[in-house]
């Protein structure tokens, strides 16, 4: 036999061996479980970190806007500018 063909059917075997073994190892643990922060550090809150993104996003408008001599804007100003529009 061809050794490119058993290298091949090797790696196949081992592959779905694994597989297996990983399928087996987590059996019975919920999908919920993957992926899951301890709970010593809970998730920041999707609220402080769109307030965060606006504050960061606001310093460097008003740098950009400084940096052309224009006078900086204010969080409120921003944001009836944009539902305006």
């Amino acid at each position: 036999m061809d050794p490119f063909a058993v290298a091949l059917f090797l790696v196949l075997v081992i592959a779905v061996a694994g597989a297996v073994l990983s399928a087996r190892a987590s059996a019975g643990k919920p999908l919920g479980e993957f992926g899951r922060r301890p709970a010593s550090r809970p998730a920041a809150s999707s609220h402080a970190l769109d307030h965060q993104d606006l504050e960061q996003m606001l310093a460097a408008t008003n740098a950009l806007r400084q940096a052309r001599g224009l006078p900086e804007r204010s969080l409120t100003d921003a944001i009836r500018e944009f539902e305006t529009e």
